[in-house]
Parts: structure tokens; C-alpha cells; sequence
């Protein structure tokens, strides 16, 4: 497979003429549809001209990040181009220190999940991590569950733009919203029976058109599809840069996390603690991350 334009984590509604996606809700690959997860990308090496990746960065732990970059450079084409979509980080934590209640007002319109029963703090933070089904916490003896999370880190563009320099990409850029030297991702995401144009994914949206999209005992139900990209402008960080070469997940992950300047490698020293690693080997849970 060459040519590829690879929707990453884009869900199974998704659907658009020429792209592949990947999802780890897809059960099984078939077609264009990708079952797995980001770091390990079933796609030979420098097959994909264009990489989109639309809110899925702060789903993953941070100590992640890194692995997953390295991943999605390898299926890049050299000189292919890499489009993500994230959380503002600068956007909200200014909003929050002004206390400016209009744009939270604006942003619950964008997502009607963020909490506000807390105050412009509980909305604030609800972009730094939030509930959901995409990873576990379970307590230090691994006895007891905790929660489920979605949300796990946010970042702001000099984050991302040093990361991204140092694993193998340049000329990464802040872009506007549907911003694009791609001319076809410059089409916002949207209702694929509908105009493409921009409204908010929200209740209103759904009630006027009569979509159906809801959770129910932790199973959704949708009776559409979507298509387009950008989403969120009031409150996403859209960077887009391109490939210049390849750096691999062992170095990676030695950089940002196992480094004497990184504090990340103090997650880790947990596995030192006998009764913790013997117990997770037990419980069959694997605790060397798969860089190959």
C-alpha cells in the first residue's frame, strides 16, 4: 500500500472517499478501516502522504506521546505531512485566569461534557483530564478500581512544537482553523448529510436535524456519519508540520522519559517495588513497553 492519507483515531463514523482510518473501537481491519491502536500502526513503513489526527493526543498518557509520535512519523512519507488537533492549553488556561465566563459559555456550546458544576476551574480542568473508557487507574496495590479517563494531558504549541522538532519533523506551524496547504482539509468536520460547513456537535445540532447521538449503559448510538476535519475552533490547538526524518520509538522514549533531565522516568519506579512488578506479571499485564 503507497499513497495512503491515514485518519488517526478518527471513529468509526468517520467516513471520507480516499482515506483510511484507525480506531481502537474497530473490532477487526477491513478495507480502509485500521483495528489498533497508535502505536503500533498496521502500515508499512513511509506509506502515508498525510497523517490527520483530530483530539486524540490528550488521550494518551503523556509518557505515550513520544512512542506514538515516533510511530506515525515511521508510516510518513519523508516530507509527508502530519495535521493534529488538541486542546488549547494557552486558550484555556488564559481564559480561566481572566475569568472570562463567555468564553467557557462558548466553549460548552463546542462540548457539552465540560463540567460546570465547579465553577470556571472544574471547566478548566475538565481539558487537563476528564472521566471516560480510554485508560484505567487502579489504586497502588491493584486491588481496587478507581475510575475510567479520557482526557489525560493538554498541551500548547511550544509543547508540541519542541516535540515534534526533536522527533523528526519541521517547519511545524500554529495553523487557523480549516488552514491548510492540503487543499481537501481545508473542508471542516461535519454531518456528512449536511453542509460542509462548521456548527457545533451539540444537542441543538442533533434536535434540528434528528440525529441521534447518545450514550447509553456505556454503549453509543449514532444514526449518522461525519466527514471533514477541523473541528472546535474555539478551543483546539491545530499544528501542522512535515517530515524530515525518522526517529525511533527506543530513542524516543529514552529522550522523554528515561533521561536524567526528565521527570517522566519517576513514573516508572514503581517496577523497582518487588511486590507491585510480581504482582502485575501475575495478573498478566505487561510491564516493558513494545517499542519494536
Amino acid at each position: 500500500m503507497k499513497n495512503i492519507k491515514l485518519n488517526l483515531g478518527a471513529s468509526p463514523i468517520w467516513n471520507k472517499d480516499g482515506w483510511h482510518i484507525l480506531d481502537h473501537k474497530l473490532k477487526a481491519s477491513e478495507g480502509f478501516k485500521i483495528a489498533g491502536d497508535a502505536t503500533r500502526i498496521d502500515l508499512p513503513n513511509e506509506s502515508c502522504d498525510i497523517v490527520f489526527c483530530s483530539h486524540v493526543f490528550e488521550h494518551i498518557p503523556h509518557t505515550r506521546l513520544p512512542i506514538v509520535i515516533s510511530e506515525i512519523n515511521r508510516v510518513l512519507k519523508k516530507g509527508g505531512v502530519f495535521r493534529i488537533l488538541t486542546p488549547n492549553l494557552l486558550k484555556v488556561a488564559t481564559a480561566y485566569v481572566n475569568s472570562d465566563h463567555e468564553f467557557f459559555e462558548k466553549a460548552l456550546e463546542e462540548d457539552t461534557n465540560i463540567r460546570t458544576d465547579l465553577g470556571l476551574g472544574g471547566s478548566f480542568m475538565n481539558f487537563v483530564v476528564s472521566p471516560g473508557q480510554d485508560t484505567i487507574l487502579l489504586n497502588r496495590g491493584l486491588t481496587e478500581f478507581i475510575a475510567g479517563y479520557a482526557h489525560l494531558y493538554v498541551y500548547d504549541f511550544k509543547m508540541l512544537q519542541t516535540i515534534l522538532t526533536q522527533l523528526g519533523f519541521e517547519n511545524c506551524i500554529e495553523s487557523g482553523f480549516c488552514q491548510s496547504e492540503i487543499p481537501e482539509m481545508r473542508e471542516p468536520l461535519h454531518v456528512d448529510s449536511l453542509p460542509a460547513v462548521w456548527q457545533n456537535f451539540n444537542q441543538d445540532l442533533y434536535k434540528r436535524n434528528n440525529l441521534r447521538h447518545e450514550m447509553i449503559d456505556g454503549v453509543y448510538h449514532i444514526n449518522f456519519k461525519v466527514a471533514g476535519f477541523d473541528r472546535d475552533p474555539l478551543t483546539s490547538l491545530i499544528v501542522e508540520c512535515k517530515k524530515i526524518n525518522h526517529v525511533s520509538k527506543q530513542k524516543a522514549h529514552e529522550m522523554y522519559n528515561l533521561g536524567k533531565d526528565n521527570y517522566n522516568r519517576y513514573a516508572y519506579s514503581l517496577l523497582k517495588d518487588p511486590l507491585v512488578s510480581e504482582k502485575l506479571t501475575s495478573l498478566g499485564i505487561k510491564t516493558e513497553l513494545e517499542l519494536s
